[in-house]
C-alpha cells in the first residue's frame, strides 16, 4: 500500500535510494513529432533521481493548464539549419541552385555526401531525358 503521509513516502524512496526534488518551472513545452506543441503553464515539476543515473521527470498541471499550438506556417519545425560553408560547398560540387541544396541539406540533416550525390543523381536524370 503507497503511504498518503508525504514523509513517509519520501522515507521510503530514501531507503530505495530514489532522490526526489521539486523543480521551480514557469512553463514546459512538449514538440510532438507532428510538429504541434503542447504547452504546460505553472506546472509543478518533481524530478526523481534514480540509482541507476536515471531521471525521472512528473509533471502535474491543472486541465486548464494545457495549450496545444499548432505551428503556423512562418514557423519554421527545430531542427538542422545549413550554415553558408556547407550550401557554398555543395552548390560548387553539383552546380545546384541555392534553394535546391538547402532543400537538399535538410532533408538530408546536414550529410553533405548524401545531400550532393542526392543532387548529382538528380542532375544526372535530367541529363538522360
Amino acid at each position: 500500500m503507497i503511504p498518503t503521509n508525504i514523509r513517509e513516502l519520501e522515507k521510503i524512496l530514501k531507503r530505495m535510494g530514489i532522490k526526489v526534488e521539486e523543480i521551480d518551472v514557469a512553463y514546459v513545452e512538449l514538440r510532438l513529432k507532428n510538429g504541434d506543441v503542447i504547452r504546460i503553464n505553472s506546472p509543478t515539476v518533481a524530478l526523481m533521481k534514480m540509482p541507476n543515473k536515471i531521471l525521472l521527470y512528473q509533471i502535474q498541471a491543472s486541465e486548464g493548464a494545457v495549450e496545444r499550438i499548432q505551428p503556423t506556417s512562418q514557423q519554421q519545425p527545430a531542427g538542422y539549419q545549413p550554415n553558408e560553408e556547407d550550401i557554398s560547398l555543395v552548390m560548387e560540387q553539383t552546380g545546384a541552385s541555392r534553394e535546391e541544396v538547402i532543400k537538399a541539406l535538410i532533408e538530408t540533416k546536414g550529410d553533405l555526401v548524401q545531400a550532393t550525390m542526392k543532387l548529382l543523381s538528380k542532375k544526372r536524370e535530367v541529363n538522360k531525358i
